[in-house]
């Protein structure tokens, strides 16, 4: 029987965010990307911390307001499986 709940909670919410943050585009800040998500914010904050440290997010400055934003990183581990896809419509 299949359920709906994740294997991973952890994983899932790391997803989630990661998702959020490629919707968002220009970015946004933890406590808005915290609501968009309905994850606590000490838990987006070690998310986002992750994604950064990994190359998948980077934060920009404004005032005292840090905007985070997803980076092509995620598009370039996906660039084989791309090429994949590609190459096997072609044959």
């Amino acid at each position: 029987m299949a359920s709906d709940r994740p294997a991973s909670p952890s994983v899932d919410r790391a997803l989630t965010v990661l998702e959020t943050l490629v919707e968002a585009g220009e970015g946004l800040t933890l406590t808005a990307l915290a609501r968009a998500t309905a994850i606590p914010l000490a838990t987006c904050a070690s998310i986002v911390y992750t994604l950064e440290s990994r190359g998948y997010a980077r934060r920009r400055i404004v005032g005292r307001s840090h905007f985070w934003r997803a980076t092509p990183r995620l598009y370039e581990v996906a660039a084989p499986l791309a090429a994949e896809a590609t190459a096997a419509r072609s044959r």
